[in-house]
């Protein structure tokens, strides 16, 4: 823990930095974590496992539908420009005399 700084400390009349900063109370205390399952607490917290099992069947589904909704989207989008250039390729061979 950080000592706090005096709130009367003298200052210099030339230190042009000391009249711009305010005075830091560095007096921080740390919350007990005992409700909360921490580490010094006897209640024991969620695994990784229900965390994750909790994730993946409530918020991922929800997640996974919505992209692949987009993929589906992004992928017919790119398809039907290929095929369209395809089909003016096509063409351009025929005018041309090649096809």
């Amino acid at each position: 823990m950080k000592p706090t700084a005096p709130a009367d400390a003298t200052r210099h009349r030339g230190e042009r930095f000391s009249r711009l900063s305010r005075i830091i109370d560095c007096n921080y205390q740390a919350p007990f974590y005992a409700d909360y399952g921490g580490p010094c607490g006897n209640v024991p917290g969620p695994s990784f496992r229900n965390i994750s099992r909790d994730y993946f069947r409530n918020e991922a589904r929800y997640n996974f539908v919505t992209e692949a909704a987009l993929f589906v989207l992004i992928m017919a989008t790119a398809a039907l420009a290929i095929a369209i250039s395809a089909v003016a390729a096509i063409h351009f061979l025929h005018v041309l005399g090649y096809l």
